[in-house]
């Protein structure tokens, strides 16, 4: 029957042969050919594809082998785009039937517009291995580089093949061998126990070619090992880690306690210098037994303040002027230094009382006082000379006498107190302050020199002059005050009246009573010589007399001087009734009446009895009991 079977298939064969070799009647064109296949496709009875250059057509199935053997030829890994070009393909049609392969195969991946195999997967992870075993660690950014290839991929990749093809251990990021783990703790426990200072974990990395990503971890399993012993300062991150050595950190305890127990104090300045980040928590920690004081920037025992405050004392004592800033260390800022004046000055007051000035000094009250007291002689010599100036008195009695500029510059200021419905003019006159200094910026910083005997800093001058300068002008200005109140004056015989001419010479309050005292003592002489006169005649020419002459003379000088109180400008120095009479129309009451009447007598020419001894009884109430 395989005979028959075969003989029948060669007779088939040699028909078929027969057929090819006969010549077709009918013939169709390739315009025919390509109208029917299209007509065929639009009638959805084939699905064929066709090329870009539209001279061929390519089933799906076949577009599938292609795309699989691009796939093989090319390692497991081709770009679609590349598809493109090498099976003359619409990209769409790739696009469409590699979506459909993916679909359909679990062996392939689409990342990034690439096809990739799981053969490539596996490919790759041989690299991989090939390439741990020469470096002994290898990243996933690295890997990222060199395959370009996104990470989140490559560890898809990475993790289900380490153990497997990729022979080494895989933290998420990095993949290493055990050597390589055990060669780098090795290596770093070498470094850190044969260090004897601090020492920066980016200068480590840098020398001794660390691996930055595991050094912390490595470093953590060291110390819970005792493998090292020291500590790690700053934060974990390779640029401010530091590790300090037990062996140093021993030895810098024991340098800052002998420092400290020497020289009293410790500058934070000095241990940021030597790696300590915290100065003031450390201090606490380390002398936390000790009495201490903490400052802005340093700390200071308290038992070295207070041999410190014994020498300010000493000095105090000796030259009423203490620098603390010369006393006190001299790296303390000067914001230290002046919290510490505050603290001797607060100490001290138990045994001698002072002041801070120019924030780092101390100044006695003995030296205050005693400089004060050089000045009392001055004032008095000073005060004498001024109040025999007119202006001077009368600034004082109406209240508008000031302290004038102590640096020389003109001091503008006025004394409102007068009636808004008084004139312009009047208003003016009335606001004028006068100015009297007894000692300026200039002389004051003389005498202080000349006291003190040496330089004295600038800052601590402008204390001291801006502590006594107004104090002692105010001072002035109240001892001229008082004199006044008291009647201590006396006007200059060479002041000048309206018309340049000298001014007859002013009588003072104790002057006048003197007079008025004679004058009665007088009147009660005249009255009785008077009488030894029969001729009446003869005594009332002699009473016109004595009216003219004594008499208007102690009433002149009486108007004068409480003219010259409440403030009444005189302009005729020789009064008659008359112009007696306009000042008197001045005066505020009591004196008003009584001058009134004064006045009167001296007018009707009374006897020279009624005059004395009736009319100026009122003379108690201005000067006192005669």
């Amino acid at each position: 029957m395989s005979s028959t079977s075969w003989e029948e298939i060669k007779k088939l064969a040699a028909d078929f042969q027969r057929v090819q070799l006969v010549e077709s009647s009918y013939k169709l064109s390739e315009r025919n050919c390509i109208e029917i296949i299209n007509k065929l496709i639009s009638l959805d009875l084939i699905n064929l594809y066709h090329s870009t250059d539209g001279k061929e057509f390519i089933t799906q199935k076949h577009l599938e082998k292609e795309i699989y053997d691009e796939i093989f030829v090319h390692d497991g890994r081709i770009n679609i785009v590349e598809l493109q070009s090498l099976l003359n393909i619409d990209i769409t049609y790739i696009e469409a039937k590699v979506s459909e392969i993916i679909r359909d195969d679990p062996n392939l991946t689409l990342i990034l517009g690439q096809i990739i195999s799981k053969d490539y997967m596996n490919k790759i992870s041989e690299e991989i291995n090939e390439l741990l075993k020469e470096k002994g660690s290898v990243s996933v950014a690295e890997l990222t580089n060199i395959y370009s290839l996104p990470g989140d991929f490559l560890y898809q990749v990475i993790k289900p093949r380490v153990g497997e093809i990729i022979k080494g251990n895989f933290d998420g990021n990095i993949i290493f061998t055990h050597n390589y783990i055990n060669h780098q703790k090795a290596l770093l426990s070498g470094v850190l126990e044969a260090s004897i200072r601090p020492i920066r974990f980016s200068q480590l990395i840098k020398e001794y070619s660390l691996d930055q990503s595991m050094i912390f971890e490595i470093f953590d399993e060291l110390i819970v090992a005792k493998q090292i012993n020291g500590k790690l300062f700053g934060s974990r991150q390779v640029a401010s880690a530091v590790f300090v050595p037990e062996f140093f950190t021993k030895a810098q305890d024991q340098y800052i306690q002998a420092f400290f127990k020497q020289n009293g104090y410790i500058d934070f300045s000095t241990l940021k210098k030597i790696g300590i980040t915290e100065p003031d928590n450390y201090v606490k920690s380390l002398l936390a037994t000790e009495d201490i004081q903490f400052l802005s920037s340093s700390c200071i025992s308290n038992f070295f303040i207070e041999q410190l405050g014994q020498e300010i004392e000493e000095q105090l004592n000796k030259n009423g002027i203490s620098e603390t800033m010369q006393i006190l260390p001299s790296n303390l800022s000067e914001k230290d230094v002046a919290s510490l004046t505050a603290t001797f000055c607060q100490k001290l007051k138990q045994n001698i009382d002072c002041v801070i000035m120019a924030e780092t000094y101390l100044v006695s009250r003995n030296f205050i006082k005693d400089f004060q007291n050089k000045f009392q002689d001055q004032m008095e010599s000073k005060s004498k000379e001024d109040l025999t100036k007119k202006n001077i008195v009368l600034g004082i009695k109406s209240e508008t006498l000031i302290v004038g500029s102590l640096d020389g510059k003109p001091v503008i200021s006025s004394k409102s107190s007068k009636s808004k419905s008084k004139s312009k003019s009047v208003q003016e006159s009335d606001h004028v302050n006068i100015e009297i200094v007894f000692i300026d910026k200039n002389n004051l910083i003389n005498q202080l020199k000349l006291l003190v005997n040496e330089d004295i800093n600038d800052d601590l001058m402008d204390s001291l002059v801006e502590y006594f300068l107004k104090p002692l002008n105010s001072q002035y200005l109240d001892l001229l005050k008082s004199k006044v109140e008291k009647g201590l004056v006396t006007i200059s015989e060479t002041e000048q009246s309206a018309d340049g001419k000298p001014a007859p010479k002013k009588l003072t309050i104790k002057e006048v009573q003197e007079k008025v005292k004679f004058f009665l003592i007088q009147g009660k002489i005249f009255d009785k010589a008077l009488k030894l006169f029969s001729n009446q005649k003869v005594q009332d020419q002699l009473n016109k007399h004595l009216l003219k002459t004594s008499c208007s003379e102690i009433t002149n000088e009486m108007l004068k001087l409480i003219a010259n109180e409440q403030m009444i400008q005189i302009t005729d120095e020789n009064l008659n009734s008359d112009s007696r009479n306009k000042i008197i129309q001045k005066l505020k009451d009591p004196f008003k009446q009584n001058f009134v009447e004064l006045n009167q007598s001296l007018t009707n020419q009374v006897k020279i009895e009624i005059f004395s001894l009736k009319n100026i009884y009122f003379v108690p109430e201005l000067f006192g009991s005669n």
